[in-house]
């Protein structure tokens, strides 16, 4: 019952479960709007829940392995709450098939999108709060539950489906999670511009799912791009106007503490930026490929992206006297001899891998019609993926099952670094039983190099 005796904090994080790898899908990109979220309560009146974002883009393929933030230090009456309802607009996934294993990118002609309809989703929840308690919730859509297969195909999508959405009450227990007391969840890998630095607090603002302000303490680690830049590696590297990067842990009381802060190269920074996963094989003829847009920063001003890139739109990408190619490693131990480091041959860009790159020229996406953009710098940034889990072993583990787009069809070595991953779902990386399924967010560096992946964060599903 809710008997009105007093208010607790609650704080909401996005999460996904992916369809399982038998499937063979390649889902580059499963996009929605989400436009509210209500409480029911067992006695009263529904609570609205306050959005980071008054337009807030989900993007489930991202949050299959990694969490993103809803709401923050929402203030809801104590009480029993029996239901939560979610509303979306366009629902959008971007897919391509591959029948023929071992052959990476997608087959031609291929790549395309099926869209939803907007509408809304009630579930039943079993969550109570006390006066002045601190707790949280994870939102979590189950992926497949929402399309229709025919084949590596999607014949259609329904977010109101039964059994898409469920929640999670945080903090989890101490057995499905690597975190510690009083901390909720990771949200790991915030892509924006640094908006405003007060002491030792920043705020991010990503372009698709609002801000983040986060605080550093002792334990905040700094890349060594820092130094790079000029910079020690400290919070004096954190400034005001540039493009950045930062992990953070959301804790109980819906602050953010600032796990790790990476700054992007100077050639990175100065403001329109375009992140997503590519699906051809590059064409060395005319240094072309093609991407799907997974995540974006908006310039502060005279954007060429503001209103015009949708996360999930295909961008054909020209490479025009390139630079050398960079790999934001952010504190992860990279293998030795990548083919993708210090390239300047798009030859060198593989389907599966997420790059990153400032847009110098852009045309937005038309109906089926692919956009396009012209760039001289790119970056290796994390590829989120699903496959099977070989042998749990820790720093490195091997796994099966790649989607379709990478082209493998063998076993491949994952590479950990220490004091560097996020976990969830277990407590430690070897508590993942062979066989299962797990989510990650890693750099796909590639062949000729093993491991081909240094990974971020790992989900047990």
């Amino acid at each position: 019952m809710n008997c009105g005796s007093g208010n607790a904090t609650v704080s909401f994080v996005l999460t996904a479960t992916p369809p399982n790898p038998s499937t063979q899908l390649s889902i580059q990109a499963f996009t929605t709007t989400i436009t509210g979220i209500t409480l029911t309560p067992a006695t009263g009146a529904a609570v609205n829940v306050p959005l980071n974002s008054s337009a807030y883009i989900a993007e489930f393929n991202r949050v299959t392995s990694d969490s993103t933030l809803l709401a923050a230090q929402v203030s809801v009456p104590a009480g029993s709450y029996t239901q939560m309802a979610i509303t979306f607009t366009a629902p959008r996934v971007t897919f391509c098939t591959q029948p023929n294993p071992g052959v990476p990118g997608c087959a031609a002609g291929t790549l395309t999108s099926s869209s939803g309809a907007a509408g809304s989703a009630t579930i039943s929840t079993n969550f109570s709060t006390a006066a002045n308690q601190q707790s949280g919730i994870a939102l979590n859509a189950n992926i497949g539950n929402a399309l229709t297969l025919n084949g590596q195909t999607v014949t259609a999508v329904n977010l109101g489906a039964a059994n898409v959405f469920s929640m999670i009450v945080l903090p989890l227990p101490s057995t499905q999670t690597d975190l510690g007391s009083g901390e909720l969840s990771h949200v790991d890998d915030v892509m924006g511009m640094v908006s405003n630095i007060s002491g030792s607090t920043l705020t991010i603002q990503t372009s698709s799912r609002g801000n983040i302000t986060a605080t550093a303490n002792s334990s905040t680690q700094f890349s060594t791009d820092c130094a790079v830049l000029g910079f020690k590696e400290d919070f004096t590297c954190v400034k005001a106007n540039t493009v950045a990067i930062v992990d953070t842990l959301l804790n109980a009381d819906g602050t953010f503490t600032l796990i790790f802060y990476q700054p992007l190269p100077a050639n990175l920074s100065s403001g329109d930026l375009i992140e997503g996963v590519v699906t051809s094989v590059a064409n060395s003829v005319t240094s072309q490929f093609t991407v799907v847009a997974t995540d974006s920063v908006f310039a502060s001003s005279g954007s060429l992206l503001n209103g015009q890139l949708h996360l999930g739109d295909q961008i054909v990408v020209t490479l025009s006297s390139p630079n050398p190619f960079q790999i934001i490693s952010k504190g992860l131990q990279i293998p030795t001899g990548s083919a993708f480091q210090n390239s300047t041959s798009v030859a060198n860009i593989l389907p599966g891998q997420t790059v990153a790159f400032p847009v110098s020229t852009f045309t937005a996406q038309s109906g089926t019609a692919p956009g396009a953009s012209s760039s001289q710098n790119i970056a290796l940034r994390f590829t989120r993926f699903t496959a099977v889990m070989s042998t749990p072993t820790s720093p490195q583990f091997n796994a099966t099952t790649f989607p379709p787009l990478f082209g493998i069809t063998t076993q491949q070595l994952f590479q950990t670094t220490s004091g560097r991953l996020s976990l969830d779902g277990v407590s430690t990386l070897t508590s993942i039983s062979a066989g299962s399924t797990f989510s990650t967010a890693a750099l796909y560096v590639g062949p000729p190099v093993a491991p081909s992946f240094s990974v971020l964060s790992v989900r047990a599903h």
